[in-house]
């Protein structure tokens, strides 16, 4: 980003709402003295900003001030083109008709040139999104209900079998061309991830009544990483290393090795319900993994690969 680039981003955020010279600097990647100077750039370009001493002060436009509407560089042009072309790329998308509407105001706003050269960089970089065929025709009712905090009856078809439950959506998310909703579940009393396409029926519901009765007899559920839950540790080949580092949940906890052969070291704590599906990723990786601990993900991962190796024997 050119300095000139810069000082209009500036201006655009202190429109926002005050800001510290620390959250300008961390926000742009420069030194607080390059703030000073920004901001008294921008001062003596007739900006009325407005410094506020003191630990909690910082910076503001004057009430009122506004930029005119700017026209969007190439760079710009590029990125939001970029991100509504990847989001395309999912195989049902929320907010379909708004996402054309604002593509055809984009090209009306964008000088010809600008379009061409978006285009250009458009086909040289890509964000790959993997092809899946599925229909989210819910994924609309959940974002309003996440928005709303409110409460749905639904209808789930999971790996195993089809349920009837009430949650309260909270976010929404997109990994390896799936959607996913993270939601309160009510029967549950916990968090839980439930995969949009497989929502058979939603519908809106009252806020259910606490089941006193259940709340005792349920621990909370701790999250990944607190001390109090067992450490796993697998040593990882240079290959399965390589195959890890996708992983969106676990690709950041690996460390690699002392040989820098790329081979490397995955250390994490879970809760042990969550070993049936960790069983599954390490007998993906098959030789290329090996369980150093704890002992009974070790035992249940050899009883499956026994029952893997009867089937064949």
């Amino acid at each position: 980003m050119n300095r000139m680039d810069r000082l209009t981003a500036m201006v655009l955020l202190l429109q926002g709402g005050p800001r510290t010279a620390g959250d300008l600097a961390q926000r742009f990647e420069v030194s607080r003295r390059t703030v000073f100077r920004d901001i008294e750039s921008l001062c003596q370009m007739g900006i009325p900003i407005v410094a506020t001493a003191g630990p909690r002060g910082g910076y503001a436009l004057m009430p009122d001030y506004s930029l005119s509407p700017l026209q969007l560089t190439v760079s710009e042009s590029f990125l939001l083109r970029l991100a509504l072309s990847s989001v395309a790329q999912l195989a049902d998308t929320p907010f379909k008709q708004e996402r054309e509407s604002l593509l055809a105001k984009m090209a009306a706003i964008m000088p010809t040139r600008h379009a061409d050269k978006a285009e250009q960089l458009l086909r040289t970089i890509q964000l790959e999104v993997p092809q899946r065929h599925y229909e989210t025709p819910f994924i609309e009712h959940l974002i309003a209900a996440a928005q709303e905090r409110a409460w749905l009856t639904v209808e789930y078809r999971s790996g195993q079998r089809t349920s009837r439950q009430t949650l309260r959506p909270l976010r929404l998310s997109s990994s390896g061309g799936f959607w996913y909703c993270r939601a309160y579940s009510h029967e549950r009393q916990e968090e839980r991830i439930y995969r949009v396409d497989r929502f058979l029926s939603v519908s809106p519901t009252d806020t259910p009544e606490p089941d006193e009765s259940r709340i005792p007899a349920i621990s909370p559920k701790l999250p990944y990483g607190h001390p109090s839950l067992p450490e796993v540790c697998i040593r990882l080949s240079a290959y399965g290393t390589m195959l890890m580092e996708r992983d969106p949940h676990l690709g950041n906890a690996i460390q690699p090795d002392e040989n820098n052969d790329g081979s490397g070291l995955l250390r994490f704590r879970c809760p042990p319900s969550e070993y049936p599906w960790l069983l599954r990723t390490l007998l993906s990786l098959g030789p290329d993994a090996e369980v150093l601990a704890p002992e009974t993900l070790k035992d249940q991962l050899r009883a499956a690969a026994l029952t893997i190796a009867q089937r064949y024997s």
